[in-house]
């Protein structure tokens, strides 16, 4: 897999920097295309909540005071845009454009993604479900793209230090195949097992043997979690500190997918994380 379109969803508002800037790296490493999106809502979809009754007049009131507060968002994602790119090393010469679609902000992201490489969110918050947090899980769960997570701090590098999230499922087997465009850019890869107590953990052997056929050298670590939730001793044991660590994670922790993607340990990784993580269902 090549990575060659990055799309990067933005809302007009200064939470869109995050991942412009993560997104503006990623399109330097590989000379990708990146396409940021923002999503106009349709003024129609939010009438039936405003009640039945209201005169004609009030509902066109109503639709005007959205499609001028879309319009100004707009304008300010295009800014947004402008401003990462004007900070960016290579931004004069970045191959970026900004597209506009109507409708519901997960939806169309979701949409956007099938035909994307990858898909770079900023921070999430616990509580972030509606829009950016709707279509985080969307895209994650439903389009089968990675997604790239950024912290709220700008970097100067991406994945130069990139960890192996690895219990042996086809989720994180699946993640890995996926970052391979990154593994074999990085001056370093590291795969992490998690033990708990006396429990057993997941040989890395197979996996070091299988990334060197495709030419990245790895070492492997067993992380021991004691009282620590998984995603917090991967993120712990993935963070070197000098800002060029990535973490790459798929499916860890529970079975059922709805809890590991929402409630488990990659919702975990969403809400805590301090370094850029690559995610794959």
């Amino acid at each position: 897999m090549s990575i060659a379109k990055i799309l990067v969803p933005v809302a007009g508002a200064e939470r869109d920097l995050a991942p412009l800037r993560g997104g503006m790296l990623a399109a330097e490493l590989f000379g990708a295309h990146l396409e940021a999106l923002f999503v106009r809502p349709d003024p129609a979809e939010a009438m039936p909540f405003y009640g039945e009754g209201m005169s004609s007049s009030v509902v066109q009131e109503i639709m005007d005071v959205s499609r001028d507060a879309a319009g100004r968002a707009a304008q300010a994602a295009r800014a947004n845009l402008e401003q990462v790119k004007s900070e960016s090393r290579a931004g004069a010469q970045a191959h970026l454009s900004f597209r506009e679609a109507e409708g519901n902000f997960a939806e169309q992201v979701t949409l956007a993604a099938r035909l994307s490489d990858l898909v770079v969110f900023g921070p999430l918050n616990e509580d972030d479900r509606l829009a950016l947090g709707e279509a985080f899980d969307a895209t994650l769960l439903e389009t089968g793209r990675p997604v790239l997570l950024m912290p709220e701090r700008p970097l100067v590098r991406l994945g130069s230090k990139i960890a192996l999230a690895w219990n042996g499922s086809i989720a994180s087997a699946h993640a890995i195949s996926a970052a391979l465009p990154f593994l074999t850019r990085a001056s370093s890869v590291e795969v992490l097992t998690v033990r708990r107590g006396a429990g057993t953990t997941s040989s890395a052997d197979d996996l070091v043997r299988y990334l060197a056929f495709h030419g990245v050298s790895a070492t492997a670590r067993v992380v021991e979690a004691g009282e620590l939730p998984v995603a917090d001793a991967l993120l712990k044991a993935a963070d070197t500190k000098e800002g060029d660590s990535m973490l790459v994670a798929g499916g860890y922790g529970h079975n059922r997918v709805r809890e590991l993607f929402v409630t488990g340990t990659t919702r975990r990784v969403v809400a805590q994380t301090a370094i850029p993580c690559f995610l794959v269902h």
